[in-house]
């Protein structure tokens, strides 16, 4: 399988957590490429018996696509994992170099990594690392702005995006780091939480990206 097709894969499966309807636009902006060479690929996946058309859905995975998926996610999050704990790399430099390395490195080279590391169960973002040749299962489900009540979270998963990661930077905010949500305002369509003795107003569309579990 190529590189470009496993990276349709991932895509099509994260506009399946965070959207309803999958559309060929909404894959298009994502994978930076034309509407054409959107519908152009979901044939070739349809006819590879990789997704499936679906009314409702727009596309489902087949069982084979999510097995490539939890597959690519395993080496992905395995490689996050020495990267950050062995080479010295950072949290904002570890998404795009574990992009590269996915594509080429052998699941005989990954088994061996998960051995060397001690079987890790969730990469540096948080997201939890498959088993071979089990389903990708996350652990943390939970998005921040699906929150309807006051009170303490931590924050257990972020999506890792460098812009995401930029802004938790810059507002000092990490992974299992605590904080109160003083308030949901529908308005402006932001979440006040409370943390560090500062008000911070994060936004719905970055809320939708931070997995976070009551305390």
């Amino acid at each position: 399988m190529t590189p470009n097709k496993e990276d349709y894969l991932k895509c099509i499966y994260e506009i399946s957590t965070q959207k309803k309807k999958i559309t060929n636009k909404e894959i298009a902006q994502r994978m930076q490429v034309s509407p054409p060479a959107v519908t152009e690929m979901a044939k070739r996946m349809i006819e590879e018996g990789l997704i499936q058309k679906d009314k409702q859905a727009g596309y489902r995975l087949t069982l084979l696509g999510q097995n490539m998926v939890a597959r690519l996610y395993r080496k992905h999050r395995l490689i996050e994992v020495f990267l950050l704990e062995h080479l010295g790399y950072t949290s904002h430099q570890l998404h795009e170099e574990a992009e590269v390395l996915e594509h080429t490195v052998s699941d005989y080279f990954i088994d061996q990594l998960d051995s060397f590391l001690g079987s890790p169960k969730t990469c540096p973002h948080g997201g939890t690392i498959p088993l071979k040749d089990h389903l990708l299962e996350e652990q943390y489900q939970d998005t921040l702005d699906k929150v309807t009540e006051l009170g303490s979270y931590r924050l257990v998963r972020m999506n890792d995006s460098f812009p995401l990661l930029q802004f938790l930077e810059q507002i000092n905010l990490a992974l299992n780091d605590h904080f109160t949500v003083q308030q949901i305002d529908t308005f402006t369509q932001n979440i006040l939480i409370q943390y560090k003795e500062a008000t911070i107003a994060i936004p719905f569309a970055i809320a939708n990206e931070l997995y976070i579990e009551a305390t």
